[in-house]
């Protein structure tokens, strides 16, 4: 079986699920069905079990494309692996995806996520600038996005603030880059991947946890200089982002 051709490789907390979930309801999009993170070319022996990798796809011939969606992949090396080289040594011309979002509210989706799996205590607001889960890591897109783009020039990188606006243009637009027409109505193309609320209603927490106003303001100060090196990739205009 082929490996696949297309991975959503990021970032973490940004929207990777709703399009996993939404490529699906397109029939020209096969993933494994159990599993949206394979996580496999995270693994010391991926090299050594790509026959596992590239069975873990469906053997669709109506599929356009085969795909997984692991965010911890758009990270800078660490402890020996190079997810970025590695895609480009053995996935060569793949299409590659990323959606970025506001890194100072990624670290909030982080925190309360770590926060709801009872990694980290439960607080009504966070005051601590906390590089634990790589939660701070993850956010420094420009970095990142620096470090993929040497290996996979290709990667297409799309902002979670558009994929808020307008669902259903940003799956079209998505899938127009894929080389596609969007074969999803809009109708379906607008839901909610995960509801956070509901979560915490269930877990007895009052309300979402908030960031407190000087850990917001440092942890603008914390990515202003890697944003401008986003800008200056991406040609995005995200002086918002630091407002």
């Amino acid at each position: 079986m082929p490996l696949p051709n297309l991975l959503i490789v990021g970032a973490q907390k940004s929207g990777t699920t709703w399009l996993h979930k939404a490529l699906m309801r397109s029939a020209r999009f096969g993933a494994n069905r159990r599993f949206k993170e394979l996580n496999f070319l995270l693994l010391p022996d991926f090299e050594d079990r790509l026959e596992e990798y590239a069975n873990a796809f469906p053997d669709d011939p109506a599929h356009v494309y085969r795909f997984e969606s692991t965010p911890g992949y758009f990270s800078l090396p660490d402890a020996g692996i190079d997810v970025a080289a590695r895609v480009a040594r053995h996935l060569p011309g793949i299409e590659a995806l990323a959606v970025l979002r506001n890194p100072v509210d990624r670290y909030l989706s982080a925190y309360t996520h770590h926060m709801m799996r009872r990694r980290l205590p439960h607080a009504a607001e966070i005051t601590d600038l906390d590089p634990s889960f790589n939660m701070l890591a993850y956010g420094m897109y420009g970095a990142i996005l620096t470090h993929w783009r040497q290996h996979v020039p290709g990667l297409r990188v799309y902002f979670y603030d558009d994929l808020v606006a307008n669902q259903p243009a940003f799956l079209a637009g998505v899938m127009a880059d894929l080389g596609l027409d969007c074969d999803v109505p809009p109708r379906k193309a607008r839901f909610r991947a995960n509801d956070k609320e509901a979560m915490f209603k269930r877990l007895g927490w009052d309300s979402m946890p908030v960031l407190s106003d000087a850990l917001r303001d440092e942890l603008k100060d914390y990515y202003r200089a890697d944003i401008t090196v986003l800008q200056d990739q991406t040609g995005r205009d995200l002086a918002h982002w630091l407002a």
